[in-house]
């Protein structure tokens, strides 16, 4: 797949509000985390596909808009 590396924009803006803070936060953990089409390098510079995947943050993420959905009616 190719990437768009040339004229990718990126852009950083502060984030005062605590609960925004906390939310990005919680977000960017669950993302970091997130091993089920995960890779590892190895020593002879070969890459391999991780198996047993315990962290899908899509999953997470929809049920978390689910729950939030149904909290709110």
């Amino acid at each position: 797949m190719p990437r768009n590396l040339d004229t990718r924009v990126e852009l950083l803006a502060p984030v005062k509000d605590e609960s925004l803070r906390g939310e990005l936060e919680d977000t960017l953990e669950r993302n970091l985390a997130d091993d089920t089409f995960a890779w590892e390098l190895g020593p002879d510079g070969e890459w391999t596909r991780r198996t047993g995947g315990t962290r899908q943050i899509h999953r997470e993420l929809m049920e978390r808009a689910l729950e939030r959905a149904r909290s709110a009616d």
